[in-house]
């Protein structure tokens, strides 16, 4: 059987759950790997018109409505979100590290070695907002965006620092296959908190296309292949749901758009802890994306012999691949 792409305004089916999963710091020399899966709840997934909806207010992929220097609007929303889904405001990177994380607090901490290595990504815990993000005008947006038939029921991230990032690419682990393997502990996660079958829609990880011999979650005895192109892979996974991959998916479907949304911000979080802990000790050091620019390669270099000094493992400040 093979999946067709939705017509416009087209309902694909009604009454259900839709999650979306994207990552955000595939690329970079510094900072977290993050992948973030969203759910949403409505009558009807009609994913070009949410896709309108989302866009008019500003809540679109996030290369397109949030970078380095300009994340107030993905803060105010994300703050918002995670006031609907908790009942409180996150007041610190820690509460909201706390609140997304599918490892919590203590599974995220429990892989660092001690003394300043991991002091360089935990010993600030900034106050939220952070970036000038007003939770109130998170609030209209996300109350525009629900409308009557939609709810936003669920918001989780998986977080891959450097040093674990380094520790599974040492065991010939590719970074492709770390970032596949955090979005199937997403839609195995959402699927577990839910009693019907999910629909998730996923970003297309790197230039994969055919994922059965990838997975590492979904026992392959239980993966059907619905659909392998160059836009979309579809799956049928038994006990899960449908899971497909696709090409521009935070453009064209919004649950992804809002995870893609949430996890740049929960990145750029943890890219300031680690610039604070940094500009500590040196001041004049430039705030930094943790891409591949000349900013951050001027940070890694001017830093060298400061890390030296305070012993902090290399294979946590630095990714290897």
């Amino acid at each position: 059987m093979k999946a067709l792409a939705p017509k416009e305004g087209a309902a694909i089916c009604a009454g259900m759950r839709v999650f979306g999963v994207d990552e955000n710091g595939l690329g970079p020399r510094l900072g977290p790997l993050i992948a973030t899966g969203v759910v949403l709840e409505l009558r009807q997934y009609r994913a070009a018109t949410l896709c309108r909806r989302g866009e008019a207010l500003g809540i679109t992929d996030s290369k397109a409505s949030s970078a380095f220097g300009r994340m107030a609007l993905a803060e105010g929303f994300t703050l918002a979100v995670l006031e609907r889904l908790t009942g409180q405001v996150p007041r610190t990177a820690d509460s909201l590290f706390a609140e997304l994380a599918v490892d919590g607090m203590l599974g995220l901490r429990s892989p660092c070695p001690g003394g300043e290595t991991s002091r360089q990504c935990w010993s600030k815990a900034p106050t939220l907002p952070l970036f000038g993000g007003d939770v109130s005008d998170g609030r209209e947006r996300l109350r525009a965006l629900e409308g009557r038939a939609l709810r936003v029921m669920r918001a989780r991230s998986v977080m891959v620092c450097a040093g674990v990032l380094n520790h599974e690419l040492s065991l010939g682990h590719s970074k492709l296959a770390v970032d596949l393997h955090a979005f199937e502990r997403l839609v195995l996660e959402a699927r577990a908190a839910g009693d019907e079958p999910l629909l998730a829609i996923c970003g297309m990880v790197g230039g994969i296309r055919k994922y059965e011999g990838y997975f590492g979650r979904f026992p392959r005895a239980h993966v059907h292949r619905v659909e392998e192109s160059k836009q979309r892979s579809v799956y049928a996974v038994d006990g899960v749901g449908e899971v497909r991959f696709e090409v521009d998916s935070d453009r064209h479907h919004l649950p992804v758009a809002i995870a893609s949304m949430i996890g740049k911000y929960l990145r750029e979080v943890a890219m300031e802890r680690l610039n604070a802990f940094y500009a500590d000790h040196d001041p004049t050091l430039p705030r930094v994306s943790g891409y591949h620019d000349p900013k951050t390669r001027a940070m890694v270099e001017r830093t060298e012999a400061l890390r030296y000094r305070l012993q902090i493992a290399d294979a946590c400040f630095e990714r290897r691949g």
